[in-house]
């Protein structure tokens, strides 16, 4: 895999057509950009649609476009590149795709190597003179930064004249010259060249049901083997307590028969049963714990919804003035026990 792309597994859009959605993670966005227009260059070298995506400015916001403010409301993400077309046209792109990258790079850090070996020859003495360390840096960084835009902007053409060298000019001036050099000296970068190999596993990657199949047998066996481990590690471990409580007892045994004299008549740890592991015991699984109290019981009727309304006339018979005569009826009275 490439360190400066990020190819996830292409999704089937369409029968037969795939797409694969590319992201460039380098640090630097102008590195970043240079890998997205090498992609770009490529999709049309192995017949596959490329397309920027969209992406929203977090910074915007209605109020800073009012006050007329810079930030936009988003713009091309030159992170990020969208790639589509057939199984074989998007495997042997992806396969491309990460080889040219590393040959770029790689010509662009021969550049940096050449800049080096002028910057501490004598032929660089004159142009060195009002600069330091701290900006020999930024020169060779940028200088970097050039040579690559101008191998990526080159990246398409069959032939070009190799510039010579110009002494009157500092060489962090005549990047395309050393960009052109480095290029001739490598012999150039094939961008149609793929192994055929690594486009049949890009192939079998990108099939979905196979995928997915492997995937699940390797989680499978993955489990198989960890319960095989834990097993062994259980087994193990009744093993050791059982060959400890063994030696234990055999001891005592061998101790108490020779302070009685028969140690001859019963051989130590002859009859003891074999070892019996027993099986897991299964983990049951815990419960929430419940608060459990005691309710009142006009509580209890609230939150059931068993409250009746009682009527005036009802509580008013209830609650009654202690110095109050409670009628009596007809009926009852005749009960009444006479005075």
């Amino acid at each position: 895999m490439s360190a400066y792309v990020e190819i996830p597994r292409p999704y089937e859009s369409a029968p037969g057509r795939f797409t694969v959605d590319l992201v460039f993670p380098a640090q630097s966005k102008r590195r970043a950009k240079r890998h997205h227009d090498v992609a770009w260059t490529l999709a049309d070298v192995h017949g596959v649609e490329a397309s920027t995506p969209f992406a929203l400015n977090p910074r915007w916001s209605y109020y800073k476009e009012m006050c007329g403010t810079d930030e936009k409301y988003g713009g091309l993400d030159d992170r990020r590149l969208t790639v589509q077309g057939g199984a074989r046209a998007v495997a042997r792109y992806l396969v491309a795709l990460e080889r040219v990258l590393d040959e770029v790079e790689a010509l662009a850090t021969r550049a940096v190597r050449a800049f080096g070996t002028w910057k501490r020859s004598v032929a660089a003495e004159p142009f060195l003179e009002y600069e330091d360390a701290s900006t020999m840096r930024v020169r060779a960084r940028e200088f970097r930064a050039d040579v690559l835009r101008a191998l990526v902007q080159g990246l398409n053409a069959r032939t070009r004249p190799v510039g010579e060298r110009d002494s009157s000019r500092p060489l962090w001036e005549q990047y395309g010259a050393v960009a052109e050099e480095v290029r001739a000296a490598a012999g150039g970068v094939d961008l149609e060249r793929a192994d055929e190999e690594a486009v049949r596993v890009q192939e079998a990657r990108m099939v979905p049901a196979a995928v997915a199949e492997a995937e699940r047998l390797v989680a499978a066996e993955a489990a198989r083997l960890e319960a095989q481990r834990l097993e062994e590690e259980r087994v193990e471990l009744f093993r050791g307590a059982e060959e400890r409580v063994t030696r234990a007892q055999d001891e005592a045994d061998a101790e108490r028969y020779a302070r009685d004299g028969q140690a001859a008549l019963f051989p130590v740890g002859d009859a003891r049963p074999p070892l019996v592991v027993p099986p897991p015991m299964p983990v049951k699984p815990r419960r929430a714990p419940r608060r459990r109290g005691r309710l009142r019981p006009e509580t209890r009727a609230a939150l059931n919804g068993a409250v009746r309304v009682i009527p005036r006339e009802a509580v008013e018979r209830l609650w009654l003035d202690p110095t109050h005569e409670a009628p009596v009826s007809a009926d009852r009275r005749r009960y009444v026990p006479a005075a």
